[in-house]
C-alpha cells in the first residue's frame, strides 16, 4: 500500500471505525463546535431583546443541539444517566468550544464556523458522530438485552434526534414545524432501513471475532448520512404543502 493510500485509510479510519473503541478528536470537536455554531445561529435570528444569556446557551445548546441524541438514548433506551454528563471528555469540550464561540475577540471564530462551508464540514463531522455512536449502541443494546429490536430502537432513537436538531436548526422553528410530519416519515424510513441492515450484519455474525459485513456497514453508513444531510444544503427549499380543502 503505498503512502498516499495509508494516509487516506488512516483518516477514514480515524473518522469510521476508530469510533468503535474511542471518541475521535475529529467527531468530539466538530460535534461540539457545529453544536453550539448552530445555536448561536438560531439565537442570533431572535430580536436583541428575546436572546438568552451565556448560562442559559451553555446549557440549552447542550441538551437541545450538542447531545440530545446521547442524553435521550441514555434516558429512554438503556434507563441510565447520560454518558456525556459523567464523561471527562465531552462536558469539558462542549464548554471549551462554547467559550470559544463566545469570547473570541470580534466574533472571529464564530465567523469563521458559520461561513458555509466550514460549517459544512463541521456539521458532517457531527453527523458521523451520530451515525457512529447508533451503531455502537445498537451492539451495546444487543448484548445487554439480547434483542435486535431493541437495539434497532436505540439506534433510531440517537439518528432521529440528531436529524430532528437538524431539521430544526436548517428551518428555523416555525418553517421547521411546519414540515416537521413529512420530514420525521422520511427520516424515520431511512433510519429504520439504516439500523436493520446493521442489525442484520452483527446478528448473523454474533459471537465472532471479526465480523466483516458489520464492519465494512460501520465505514459505509456514516458516509451514507453525510451525503444524506448534504442534500438539505443543495437542494433547493420547497414551501410546506398547504391543505386547499378549507
Amino acid at each position: 500500500m503505498s503512502l498516499v493510500a495509508e494516509a487516506a485509510y488512516s483518516i477514514w479510519s480515524l473518522l469510521t471505525l476508530d469510533a468503535r473503541t474511542s471518541y475521535p478528536w475529529p467527531l468530539c470537536w466538530g460535534n461540539a463546535l457545529w453544536g453550539y455554531a448552530a445555536y448561536r445561529k438560531n439565537r442570533a435570528s431572535q430580536p436583541a431583546a428575546l436572546q438568552p444569556g451565556w448560562l442559559f446557551s451553555l446549557i440549552a445548546s447542550f441538551v437541545l443541539y450538542t447531545m440530545p441524541a446521547n442524553i435521550f438514548t441514555n434516558l429512554l433506551g438503556f434507563g441510565r444517566t447520560p454518558s456525556a454528563l459523567v464523561s471527562t471528555l465531552i462536558l469539558p469540550v462542549h464548554i471549551v468550544c462554547c467559550f470559544a464561540l463566545e469570547w473570541c475577540p470580534a466574533d472571529a471564530l464564530f465567523r469563521v464556523l458559520g461561513a458555509t462551508v466550514p460549517f459544512i464540514i463541521i456539521d458532517s463531522l457531527g453527523v458521523l458522530d451520530n451515525v457512529t455512536t447508533a451503531m455502537n449502541y445498537m451492539e451495546e443494546a444487543l448484548t445487554l438485552f439480547g434483542s435486535p429490536v431493541i437495539a434497532i430502537l436505540c439506534g433510531m432513537i440517537v439518528n432521529l434526534a440528531g436529524q430532528v436538531v437538524r431539521h430544526f436548526v436548517a428551518n428555523g422553528f416555525a418553517e421547521g414545524a411546519a414540515r416537521f410530519d413529512a420530514c420525521l416519515r422520511a427520516n424515520v424510513l431511512y433510519s429504520f432501513w439504516a439500523t436493520s441492515m446493521y442489525m442484520f450484519a452483527i446478528h448473523r455474525c454474533s459471537g465472532a471475532e471479526q465480523c466483516v459485513a458489520g464492519t465494512h456497514l460501520y465505514e459505509v453508513l456514516p458516509w451514507l448520512a453525510v451525503a444524506r444531510n448534504l442534500r438539505g444544503y443543495l437542494a433547493p427549499a420547497q414551501p410546506p404543502s398547504k391543505d386547499k380543502s378549507a
